[in-house]
């Protein structure tokens, strides 16, 4: 019995760790109207979201988010040196086409 309590115990502690990491990248909003990313940011955080980050590879979860969204859809995310990139699908359904963070974008809050 004391063993099937630890393993329930280590369970929920794995779980919650993987929760909270996964949670960065989870649900999806669609903010339609193009917007720059200091725009993007505060719009998302007025709805009690943060901007997505981007996948670090195709592994990611997020990917599995990505794939099942319109071509149109995009994700906004800043890097390790505070820039911004826009990663969208392209016609073909092909992933991860780039463009600058100053380009006017739709912004994907999660």
């Amino acid at each position: 019995m004391l063993s099937s309590i630890t393993l329930h115990h280590h369970l929920l502690t794995l779980l919650f760790l993987t929760t909270g990491t996964l949670a960065q990248s989870s649900t999806v909003v669609v903010m339609p109207t193009p917007v720059t990313w200091q725009n993007a940011l505060a719009n998302c955080q007025d709805q009690g979201y943060n901007l997505y980050r981007v996948p670090v590879s195709p592994t990611d979860p997020v990917y599995a988010v990505m794939e099942q969204q319109p071509a149109e859809r995009f994700w906004i995310t800043r890097r390790r040196g505070g820039s911004c990139t826009c990663l969208s699908k392209n016609g073909a359904g092909d992933l991860l086409e780039e463009a600058p963070c100053e380009d006017l974008m739709p912004a994907f809050c999660g």
